[in-house]
């Protein structure tokens, strides 16, 4: 596995980056200052992630630094005709008092996708965390939801060295009943948002209108799934021991979610 790295000090009272390694087919791209600290963006020689790709990034946060992380497209992962799955790791150690917020474009599966996607981050209990894990079940333009044949999502977020979110997602379209309402029912877009730290309250306070927002409720399943609740629907919950929140939403288009994301750019 080809390894990236980032670390960033925070120096004569301002974020620097003091080392930054790209290995292909990964691309850093420092995009300028953000009101945190510094905007680094996640590129691809390949415009996206190919079949059997292996990249790994790992990134260091000095105390007080700022980073906003940033993907500069839509991530698509492509068609796999080899078997071998395409995998993409991130492994984070951040400091007290740094402010690290990991916004990406959605990850866009194409038909015949395999790939697994790991997320570790060794945050203090003094960061200001977001991290937005969003998911497209393939080209809308194209008409091919969930027609890839396989996604894994793992995500480890640990406070001060305890794990207080573990997530493992597994999809397989070919094997599951992907409509019914226990998988991804009329929706084709799934985004988690992790807030922690001692904004998090603030932030989650953000999201209140969409919580606001009406919605469905119902204990029986319609006969026909044609008459599936169509909007957007969301929820926040609290992490164990004030630790933050983990908010939820599913659409049918990414545009439905945008105004959620805008929240935090």
């Amino acid at each position: 596995m080809k390894t990236s790295r980032l670390e960033l000090d925070h120096v004569e009272g301002s974020t620097r980056i003091t080392r930054m390694v790209s290995r292909v087919p990964l691309r850093l791209l420092e995009t300028g200052l953000h009101d945190h600290g510094v905007e680094i963006q996640l590129s691809s020689y390949g415009g996206g992630v190919l079949q059997g790709d292996q990249v790994e990034l790992k990134i260091r946060c000095g105390e007080l630094t700022g980073l906003l992380l940033k993907s500069q497209a839509n991530t698509h992962v492509y068609r796999n005709e080899i078997g071998k799955k395409a995998v993409q790791r991130i492994e984070a150690d951040c400091e007290p008092g740094s402010k690290v917020w990991n916004i990406p474009e959605p990850l866009v599966l194409h038909e015949g996708a395999i790939f697994r996607q790991e997320q570790i981050w060794n945050i203090a209990e003094s960061t200001d965390f977001i991290l937005a894990d969003w998911m497209l079940s393939g080209r809308s333009e194209s008409a091919e939801q969930f027609i890839f044949e396989r996604y894994e999502s793992y995500v480890l977020i640990s406070v001060d060295g305890k794990a207080v979110v573990e997530e493992n997602l597994s999809c397989y379209p070919a094997e599951m009943d992907i409509r019914s309402p226990a998988a991804f029912g009329p929706y084709d877009l799934l985004l988690n948002l992790y807030i922690l730290g001692p904004k998090a309250d603030e932030h989650a306070e953000k999201l209140q209108p969409f919580l606001d927002y009406p919605q469905i409720h119902t204990n029986a399943l319609p006969e026909d799934r044609a008459e599936f609740p169509r909007k957007p629907v969301y929820a926040l919950n609290p992490l164990p021991d004030g630790n933050g929140y983990l908010f939820r939403a599913m659409s049918r288009t990414r545009r439905e979610l945008q105004p959620v994301i805008n929240l935090f750019l």
